[in-house]
């Protein structure tokens, strides 16, 4: 996402377990979400356990922070990482 305005309606979350990458190690997780214009936006977010942190492009910090809560909600981490 490269506008930092967008703001996010029906935010969505979910789990690649089947990506090949060991999950010991790695989330793969995708996202979806309408914008106030009723445009579809979608992807993937990638999370590093060893590292506690999103690897890959960049994504817009609200979205980030989303995503941690419903990792740590859906039990995949213990804590929230910084």
């Amino acid at each position: 996402m490269s506008d930092p305005t967008v703001t996010m309606k029906k935010l969505n979350f979910g789990f690649f377990d089947d990506s090949g990458q060991p999950r010991e190690s790695r989330i793969l997780m995708f996202y979806s979400f309408e914008t106030e214009e009723r445009l579809s936006r979608s992807g993937i977010l990638h999370y590093h356990l060893a590292e506690r942190r999103f690897v890959g492009p960049r994504h817009d910090r609200e979205l980030t922070e989303a995503a941690l809560a419903f990792l740590t909600k859906s039990g995949r981490l213990e804590e929230p990482a910084s």
